[in-house]
């Protein structure tokens, strides 16, 4: 009985195939991907909307109150990302923002030290500032 337990592990051996050391096993459960988080302060209104860039997507957040968030794409690892304001708070006030740490290079460890701080300062709607996505 021992004997042919052996003989058929043998012939199921021979039919598995090889992996190597550098094969993906569990191809999509291990990509070397991390993902963008981090913080935002002072959002009392609602509307802002942050946009992810790396590569050739881009992926808009909404952010209506403060506290921690995270974008859904995974980045993979040496490549470039950047975030910024697509729309700013207006509802029911209208509130400026600055974004820090706003792009790099995505480490292995992920990027987490995005902070968003937003304030009561009010637009001054006779001048264009490009760097807060709004009149200014």
């Amino acid at each position: 009985m021992k004997t042919i337990k052996i003989i058929l592990m043998i012939i199921v051996i021979g039919f598995l195939p090889i992996v190597n050391a550098g094969d993906l096993v569990f191809k999509s459960g291990f990509e070397a991907t991390a993902l963008v988080s981090g913080t935002a302060s002072g959002v009392t209104s609602s509307g802002l909307i942050l946009k992810l860039s790396s590569g050739s997507f881009d992926e808009d957040l909404s952010i209506n109150e403060d506290g921690s968030f995270v974008f859904f794409a995974d980045i993979p690892f040496g490549d470039t990302w950047t975030v910024s304001t697509s729309q700013l708070p207006n509802t029911p006030q209208q509130q400026t923002c600055e974004v820090t740490n706003s792009s790099g290079v995505m480490p292995a460890t992920g990027a987490d030290l995005l902070t968003v701080t937003c304030n009561q300062t009010l637009w001054n709607w006779n001048e264009m500032n490009w760097d807060e996505g709004g009149w200014n």
